[in-house]
């Protein structure tokens, strides 16, 4: 008996080392030509200013940006242009003891410096190029952007900057190479955002699993990362600077079956400081593609 219960053992553990490997599955982003694309983006941010007296406080902002993204077939070898068009914003803001609101479909109702800031985005567009392997390798229509958001007396980012966030904000939340459940990846990079300076952005991922998900596969992954603040060329210092310890953690859900981010969720613990002032903030992001129609 002693000897049948060794050997069932050694026989289960040989099955269980001897089964395939887990499939490695390519989660890239796939924007489809022929399809538009509709995303919504929820930012929740509570910020301390701290060493203002009764002028500081807590300043807490409710926002909700949409967008679409248009994907028509773009020259020979299967390349695709995706048009992204911003194109409404919606705000509830309560600073240094004032509550605004902006609305883009009536503007009008708001404040200039708001009309002026969330202004330069709505409705404005450029496109980013994909080839057939959903590689990027430009961007073109800038030119609407090049002007950059006001901020204050300066300006925020160009056109090329914010090209190159939007394309980040995707790719750093998904594996580089093929990737199986139960694997980690890392991702490092930053971002330039002008005269504020640049994020650096440091991430491990995890693909934790394939779930259903309103009806279709998604793989489940999971995030944890920080943020800092990389010294500029010439040592040059941005106006706002991230401190040791400002930290994110989120999941994300991609749609297997579309080959498209359908739902990610990130709440972040930032340590921020600027003329001076430290101003940790708490925030939490929450960008879904709402819907997937085919183009007209």
């Amino acid at each position: 008996m002693k000897t049948t219960a060794l050997s069932s053992i050694v026989l289960l553990f040989v099955l269980c080392t001897a089964s395939p490997a887990a499939e490695k599955l390519l989660i890239r982003q796939n924007w489809k030509t022929g399809k538009v694309y509709t995303i919504e983006n929820q930012t929740q941010m509570s910020m301390t200013m701290t060493g203002l007296g009764a002028q500081g406080g807590a300043n807490d902002t409710n926002m909700t940006q949409t967008m679409t993204i248009t994907v028509k077939p773009d020259g020979t070898a299967g390349n695709k242009a995706a048009e992204i068009k911003f194109t409404g914003i919606k705000a509830d803001m309560a600073m240094m003891g004032q509550k605004m609101t902006y609305d883009s479909s009536d503007p009008a109702k708001s404040p200039p410096f708001l009309q002026q800031s969330f202004g330069a985005l709505v409705n404005k567009t450029f496109t980013m190029v994909f080839d057939k392997e959903n590689k990027y390798l430009e961007a073109r229509g800038l030119e609407a952007l090049s002007q950059g958001t006001p901020l204050g007396k300066s300006q925020a980012m160009n056109g090329d900057q914010m090209a190159s966030m939007f394309r980040k904000s995707f790719e750093m939340s998904l594996p580089k190479d093929p990737i199986a459940p139960g694997e980690s990846w890392t991702f490092e990079d930053k971002m330039d955002m002008g005269p504020l300076g640049s994020i650096g952005i440091k991430i491990v991922g995890k693909f934790d699993s394939v779930v259903e998900r309103e009806g279709h596969k998604h793989a489940k992954l999971i995030l944890s990362g920080t943020f800092s603040s990389p010294e500029a060329a010439g040592g040059a210092a941005g106006m706002v600077k991230f401190g040791d310890g400002s930290t994110f953690t989120g999941e994300s859900y991609f749609n297997l079956d579309e080959g498209v981010a359908s739902y990610s969720e990130t709440h972040s613990d930032l340590k921020i400081s600027a003329a001076g002032q430290e101003m940790p903030m708490k925030q939490t992001n929450i960008n879904k593609v709402i819907s997937i129609e085919a183009a007209k």
